[in-house]
């Protein structure tokens, strides 16, 4: 699993039990999605090292905090970093 140098405090989501392994997917999740600004299910799972439904699970519940939203149209099925997932953490 490629694995962030640091831990995003966005990472930890307060609705769900943070276990230190999903804090870690989750905070890989946001490093590739600022690196790509948007990227699809697969893409992450392939970088992340997981398969696809740990992805969207993770997706999901990230998505239910408002930290990434989900594009669907003309084709395309991709995720990406809301602005409060990309703000930092010292500005909320």
């Amino acid at each position: 699993m490629r694995t962030p140098q640091e831990i995003n405090p966005r990472a930890l989501l307060g609705r769900i039990k943070n276990t230190s392994r999903g804090i870690r997917v989750r905070s890989t999740i946001i490093k590739i999605l600022r690196e790509r600004k948007v990227a699809s299910v697969a893409q992450i799972a392939n970088e992340v090292g997981l398969t696809p439904s740990a992805i969207r699970r993770h997706l999901k519940n990230m998505g239910a905090e408002g930290i990434v939203k989900n594009l669907k149209g003309k084709g395309q099925n991709v995720w990406m970093l809301t602005g409060l997932g990309q703000q930092a953490i010292d500005e909320v």
